[in-house]
């Protein structure tokens, strides 16, 4: 959903926040599902998305990491520098994610909100069913 400058999207998955955070933290399930990366949850850590061929190579810049619970990234989109913020929460039947990528560019938006919504939908479930998208 888009709400002003920011895309947000609220996911269930019927497992732990740990597995989920294995997924959405470890370079080679992210570049499964998401994008290939160098990407390490440190602090400070510079790394980036290869989004070829639409948005090229994505710089990025760890900013939070609270296992397993929080994550938050500065992403520079096209010149843009933009955040995404992926929060875990536990249910009484797995985990609640809830992402929130802002500043991206009106142009963008809508882009963005259907790539948001089949990432995490389609290729991370698959991704933590064990499965390849």
């Amino acid at each position: 959903m888009i709400d002003g400058d920011r895309i947000i999207h609220e996911t269930h998955y019927p497992h732990p926040p740990e597995v989920v955070w294995r997924a959405i933290t470890d370079s080679a399930a992210l570049a499964v599902w998401l994008m290939p990366n160098d990407f390490r949850p440190e602090v400070g850590h510079r790394f980036s998305f290869d989004a070829s061929p639409g948005f090229g190579i994505v710089d990025a810049t760890v900013l939070v990491v609270e296992a397993p619970r929080l994550l938050e990234c500065e992403w520079v989109v096209n010149g843009n520098s933009t955040i995404v913020r992926i929060e875990l929460r536990p249910e009484a039947d797995g985990t609640r994610l809830r992402l929130e990528h802002r500043g991206l560019p009106t142009e963008h938006q809508t882009e963005f909100d259907g790539g948001w919504d089949s990432k995490l939908r389609d290729d991370l479930t698959r991704v933590l069913q064990g499965d390849n998208p």
